[in-house]
């Protein structure tokens, strides 16, 4: 009796794999979870840098921050997450400013002294 062709054997072997579907190379295998878009494409500012911006527009000292979630309002202007900041100026008030998280942007500053906390370009 003659020996087996290698070569035939080995493509018997793999002949029930070829059939198995693989997932698409973007696609998640199945035993993996799938990544969160919200965990991949939000990208807030680091909360250092939004406290200098806020001490870089007004005077005076932050008191307070913390993160919290955006008014309804906001949220239809597509803000995710909010910085909030209490600022205490050199007149004693206390200004209240929110920042959009991902992009920086000014969203509200509430309190009494705005006008004489804000800082002039020629001082910053």
């Amino acid at each position: 009796m003659r020996a087996p062709n290698p070569l035939i054997l080995a493509l018997a072997l793999m002949a029930p794999l070829a059939a198995v579907p693989q997932p698409a190379p973007d696609q998640p295998a199945p035993d993996q979870p799938a990544a969160d878009p919200w965990a991949t494409s939000f990208q807030p500012q680091p909360f250092h840098l939004m406290a200098e911006a806020v001490t870089d527009r007004y005077a005076g000292r932050l008191v307070a921050a913390e993160t919290r979630p955006p008014h309804p309002a906001e949220r239809a202007m597509g803000v995710e997450l909010v910085y909030e900041f209490r600022l205490l100026t050199p007149t004693r008030s206390i200004l209240n400013i929110r920042l959009d998280a991902r992009t920086g942007r000014f969203l509200e500053v509430a309190g009494r002294g705005q006008l004489e906390a804000r800082r002039r370009p020629a001082e910053r």
